[in-house]
């Protein structure tokens, strides 16, 4: 059911040819973020990263998942864009860029790499599971990027691939299901 939906997904944001869709639900912890990294093959030395990565909120989630404008060798951001969950909210983001999740509570996510040179290697797919056909594209939404302007609070982090720390300035006055865009987002 999964693997349609994710078929479905992908006509509806994405065009051009795929060879491999790569995903993972995550559900978060109170007080239990995963930090920012990079997405890539883990299998390979070779440091190759999804061309696109999807972030698909299946419940409301006021903490955000932050995408930077960081690419591996960077050793910080510039800017940031923070997505606040929704139901059925989608953001799509070039896989070259470190992400991560702030801190959540009980809010549920399905994170997805679509691979367009080659598979990952060590991927198994998974096995098929009956279950009626259905259309999801109720089921998803866009928005805008809003240019925030507003307070910040400020919070560390670290890249778990490059073990740099960075203080980030995340946005305090948003809506639910909000996407903001925080320009000179290092202090």
């Amino acid at each position: 059911m999964v693997e349609e939906y994710l078929q479905q997904w992908y006509k509806q944001f994405l065009t051009g040819d795929y060879v491999g869709i790569e995903y993972w639900v995550h559900q978060s912890e109170e007080n239990n973020p995963f930090g920012f990294h990079f997405d890539k093959d883990e299998h390979d030395p070779q440091i190759e990263h999804p061309k696109w990565i999807g972030c698909i909120n299946l419940t409301m989630d006021q903490h955000a998942t932050c995408i930077t404008d960081m690419k591996y060798g960077d050793i910080k951001p510039n800017e940031c864009i923070y997505s606040y969950g929704n139901e059925g909210k989608v953001t799509i983001w070039s896989g070259e860029y470190a992400y991560g999740d702030m801190v959540g509570m009980d809010d549920t996510k399905i994170y997805v790499n679509v691979w367009t040179k080659r598979e990952p290697k060590g991927l198994i797919r998974s096995e098929e599971i009956e279950y009626p056909r259905q259309k999801y594209f109720g089921m998803m939404t866009k928005d805008k990027v809003e240019d925030y302007t507003g307070e910040t609070k400020s919070h560390t982090h670290i890249c778990q691939d490059l073990f740099d720390l960075f203080i980030l300035k995340e946005p305090i006055d948003i809506g639910w299901g909000g996407t903001y865009r925080v320009p000179d987002c290092v202090v």
